[in-house]
């Protein structure tokens, strides 16, 4: 009798969505299929789910990283009008059990798998074994998370981080302040560090310059924006850019501060891939440093960059092999 168990790992992003298909055995997992779908294609997950699994086999275990809360393994999504439920997910597609987790407690999970050669280093630090971790990454939204280490291995701890209140540190950043109030009324940190928050910051820099916002026209303008400011073609967007990382690395400092982070930060998601010069070109690192009187504190954190851009994919993958193994 084979004793081969398969799962289902998936990471959903409001902008693309993640699916492997693995099977296990004796605590080797080896990967089936994987495939990758935009987002905007579908009008829900279990749609989305029912293509990928038209000629699967039957499955042991499943787990899915969600942007957003997860309560009672339910989750309506941040960035997508999706409603997503575990219980329906295994009775609808017979998967014995399913788990819901908010998509950085994925990530959390999935940095303890990564070798050296996965992450670049920003600021080497001194690292500490067993202390604490933070995660961050923005994408179409911010994502937020702290890996604490216990005697049953790592506990990672999800949270709604990007949600907070942004807190300008300059005349400049001020300035944004007041102009996304205008915009948005509340302002959190994401409608700042995020896709979207760059072409907000770009926004605001033609308003404040008095030039047309023509890359908002673009069909990504986040991505326009980026690319103008890499390539010199946008005074605006490179101002832009410039400003979005330093806010950037302000946060990542944040996080590093409240959780004591000596075992380091971890920049992951889609934009720190595609900016990964960017992140190693000193603004971040400026932002992130700039704390007054613990800036020696934070010289000591390490902070790097995820290179491995299935981290949450990765992590996913341990909670279904866990599930198995119980």
């Amino acid at each position: 009798m084979s004793n081969i168990a398969h799962i289902l790992a998936g990471d959903v992003g409001g902008t693309k969505v993640l699916l492997r298909l693995a099977a296990v055995q004796n605590g080797r997992c080896e990967v089936v299929h994987e495939q990758r779908f935009d987002s905007a294609d579908f009008t829900d997950f279990e749609v989305l789910l029912a293509v990928f699994l038209q000629d699967a086999p039957m499955l042991s275990a499943a787990c899915f990283g969600v942007p957003g809360p997860v309560h009672g393994n339910v989750a309506k999504l941040t960035n997508l009008p999706w409603f997503v439920d575990g219980l329906r997910i295994s009775q609808r597609f017979q998967i014995p059990q399913v788990l819901l987790v908010n998509d950085f407690a994925a990530i959390g999970h999935g940095i303890g798998t990564l070798a050296s050669d996965d992450l670049a280093v920003l600021q080497a630090g001194q690292p500490l074994a067993g202390a604490a971790r933070a995660v961050l990454g923005a994408g179409t939204g911010l994502g937020v998370g702290f890996v604490f280490v216990c005697e049953q291995g790592d506990m990672v701890v999800p949270t709604e981080g990007g949600n907070v209140d942004f807190a300008p540190n300059d005349a400049l950043e001020i300035e944004l302040l007041v102009y996304l109030q205008s915009r948005f009324g509340h302002v959190c940190v994401e409608r700042v560090v995020s896709g979207p928050g760059l072409a907000n910051i770009y926004a605001f820099m033609c308003e404040r310059g008095q030039e047309l916002a023509t890359l908002l026209n673009s069909e990504d303008a986040p991505a326009a924006v980026a690319e103008a400011a890499i390539n010199g073609t946008d005074a605006m967007a490179e101002q832009a850019l410039a400003l979005f990382l330093h806010c950037y690395g302000a946060y990542a400092g944040n996080l590093a501060l409240l959780s004591l982070a000596h075992g380091g930060v971890y920049v992951a998601g889609g934009i720190a891939t595609k900016l990964l010069a960017q992140l190693q070109g000193g603004e971040f690192m400026r932002g992130f440093l700039s704390k007054g009187r613990y800036r020696g504190l934070l010289e000591t954190i390490p902070v790097y960059v995820v290179k491995e851009t299935k981290v949450g994919l990765l992590g996913a993958q341990q909670l279904a092999m866990r599930i198995v193994a119980a």
